[in-house]
């Protein structure tokens, strides 16, 4: 039997889950779509339905995907949960249920069973599946019409360990390139490189060594490199009963990252110190010979988790700004160079231009901000990187703009030519709406908007899949 929410913070207003499962024809639009949307945008991030009296994170709750189907000036729109393993157990028990764990019978080691996940972080089209990815697990694979679920093992025994929720895809090759940590045990420091051919086809899957267990939850690849930054997120289990997490900021354990060419042995991986912060996300890198540029959203320390001592961070040290970082990776020499001096998350580039060389960049920002607000953004923002200006579209203070998703007008437009698509929490009206940017012009707003009646809880990422 279901019972009340626990009041928490991150199950309040627009992080509180739905309890339903809908599918809603021909929405309500306000303006004009654009008539060369035709496809998928997906959107997905926890919705528990089930959830523990004490010790919820926000991370940590069952997947829900979102979709809104474009087509024939008309969209359509369903949500479904991901029917993980996990889920359908709490389902059947009518309560939560605790992680499920693997123990190696010679060993002893602990591992995170990969086929029994959340499936709630990041959703993408590759080699004709719809994959819900998170941290600890193989990717989950969904009907793209219809979301249904139809579960874990589509690369079988191929893919080692578990894959991250932001693989990145060449879009020169088509190869999907992604990675795992903590891939030989729960705390170890081993980690995992995944390649992914176009057509589904594992490619690689080799472990190695990072300097120390943390929680690594993006990387950055260029047409030559693969970088796998480590920073002090560490992970500790003995916390759990010290300060109710095994995973702390610990600035004194040092940051670093590991540099790969890109069609090397992962015994070549070499580790570069870097400085002390954090990093969720990066919006993309290239390079030119051994220089390698990136574009982060970087924090002072990781925000939502303590320190060693249990201290949570402080509201100013809680918010990231885009930041370029220059590598040269084989001097070790590394500068940083702030980009957008407001609070900004869920960094998006025009993915024809991925691993090379980009000028446009989007993202979710708050020039507003206050203590209690939940961490919401309401603003979305286009840098062109070569000049430096911005525009901004700003939903309004209260309200909740997710990660924007780009859309090209066409395979051959110029970069940054191209749409937005965002959704947007309205608190006046408790419900949420899709709104579409021309991305060259985001400061004039919503060329259309697309009414809900209920609401799309806060959630992470999401992608495009066009038609056909």
């Amino acid at each position: 039997m279901a019972t009340p929410l626990p009041n928490h913070p991150q199950l309040r207003g627009n992080y509180a889950p739905i309890h339903f499962e809908a599918e809603c024809t021909d929405l309500i639009v306000e303006g004009d779509l654009p008539a060369d949307l035709e496809g998928s945008l997906y959107r997905v991030g926890p919705n528990p339905k089930f959830v523990p009296d004490q010790g919820y994170h926000w991370f940590f709750g069952a997947g829900m995907v979102h979709a809104f189907h474009f087509g024939g000036g008309r969209v359509n729109y369903l949500n479904r949960w991901a029917r993980t393993p996990k889920f359908e157990a709490e389902e059947t028990a009518g309560k939560p249920l605790p992680m499920s764990f693997i123990t190696d019978p010679d060993t002893g080691a602990i591992q995170s069973d990969r086929r029994n996940g959340l499936a709630n972080t990041h959703i993408i089209w590759h080699g004709n599946q719809l994959l819900a990815l998170e941290e600890g697990s193989h990717p989950f694979s969904m009907a793209p019409d219809t979301l249904a679920s139809a579960g874990y093992g589509h690369y079988g025994a191929d893919l080692q360990d578990a894959m991250t929720a932001h693989p990145k895809i060449d879009p020169l090759t088509g190869d999907l390139h992604g990675f795992g940590y903590m891939s030989g045990a729960i705390g170890s420091k081993t980690m995992t490189y995944h390649v992914i051919g176009a057509d589904g086809v594992v490619k690689r899957s080799e472990r190695f060594e990072a300097p120390y267990a943390a929680m690594v939850h993006d990387f950055a690849v260029t047409r030559d490199y693969v970088l796998f930054p480590v920073f002090p997120l560490t992970f500790d289990l003995d916390r759990m009963s010290k300060i109710g997490s095994p995973f702390a900021f610990d600035g004194g354990a040092g940051a670093f990252i590991g540099v790969l060419e890109r069609d090397a042995p992962v015994s070549e991986v070499r580790w570069i110190e870097a400085p002390v912060c954090f990093v969720f996300h990066y919006l993309n890198a290239w390079n030119e010979g051994q220089q390698v540029t990136f574009d982060a959203i970087d924090f002072a320390v990781a925000p939502n988790f303590p320190d060693p001592n249990g201290n949570l961070p402080g509201h100013a040290e809680a918010q990231g700004r885009l930041t370029r970082w220059l590598v040269n990776v084989g001097t070790g020499q590394i500068d940083r160079e702030p980009l957008v001096d407001v609070a900004a998350e869920f960094p998006r580039i025009d993915d024809r231009f991925a691993m090379g060389r980009h000028r446009h960049g989007f993202l979710a920002t708050a020039s507003q901000r206050q203590r209690g607000d939940g961490g919401v953004f309401h603003e979305i923002t286009h840098i062109d990187l070569d000049s430096g200006q911005q525009q901004v579209w700003d939903a309004g203070f209260g309200s909740g703009v997710s990660e924007p998703v780009f859309v090209e007008r066409s395979k051959k437009a110029d970069e940054g030519a191209g749409w937005l698509l965002a959704t947007v929490y309205e608190p006046e009206r408790h419900t949420s709406s899709l709104v579409v940017l021309d991305a060259m012009a985001v400061a004039d707003g919503p060329v259309a908007t697309v009414r809900l009646d209920h609401r799309v809880p806060y959630g992470f990422h999401g992608s495009w899949r066009p038609a056909g």
